[in-house]
């Protein structure tokens, strides 16, 4: 009873700390919608992996079809969303003290006009959240990935290129000295083109195809095992 106690107060300790990084946060449809969408939902398992971004983590859709043996994955990635968004909906994953994080960010706050130091530091603002209230949670920084203009063009990533690739060194740079681990998502879908996504991973010229998606469980796996 004492135990049961002990962890019902952590957990809304856990969840007001959070609560209190929160500032007014008005999302697209989208958004709410899997906000709300999570809240059903309810508690996550014990020992959950959390894959938490944008639409690049939620287009993944069911990640345990690559782990298989895992099978505690849980996919909180949502279209269109930022580091303010997922600053936003921390308190719907840091309560669980899920065991790894991997996280990924920053495409949709460049595309929303804002500069490299700017996204730089809302990325490190949740990750800093992340480590303040859950540090026995294993961290795990994912990089941007590479464009690919032949196949599509996002207007508002058009001549950004070079902005991903200095947010990444960053975040790596970042992730050296604070001890966390980096994982380079970029170089493994680069093409033979510069700066360019192979065309077998690229379906839009952002996201990726089912190719794309198993280049990136594979430069997870290690660490989803570890």
């Amino acid at each position: 009873m004492m135990r049961l106690r002990f962890l019902s107060l952590s957990f809304l300790l856990t969840l007001l700390s959070v609560q209190a990084q929160k500032v007014m946060y008005h999302g697209t449809k989208h958004y709410d919608a899997k906000v709300r969408q999570f809240q059903r939902e309810g508690r996550l398992p014990d020992g959950a992996i959390i894959m938490l971004g944008d639409s690049h983590s939620e287009y993944g859709e069911d990640w345990n079809r690559f782990f298989p043996d895992v099978a505690k994955i849980v996919n909180r990635g949502i279209i269109g969303d930022d580091s303010r968004g997922i600053l936003n909906r921390l308190n719907q994953v840091l309560p669980y003290k899920p065991s790894k994080i991997f996280f990924e960010c920053g495409t949709n706050d460049l595309s929303h006009g804002w500069t490299v130091d700017r996204t730089f530091q809302g990325i490190v603002r949740v990750i800093e959240t992340i480590r303040r209230n859950n540090p026995d949670t294993r961290i795990y920084v994912q990089s941007l990935l590479p464009l690919n203009e032949r196949v599509g063009v996002w207007k508002l990533l058009k001549g950004k290129e070079d902005m991903i690739i200095q947010l990444n060194h960053r975040l790596e740079d970042y992730c050296i000295r604070h001890s966390l681990t980096f994982i380079d998502l970029y170089t493994p879908l680069l093409g033979d083109r510069p700066n360019t996504m192979r065309e077998d991973c690229c379906r839009d010229g952002l996201h990726l195809t089912a190719k794309g998606y198993e280049v990136w469980a594979d430069a997870i796996r290690t660490y989803i095992n570890e």
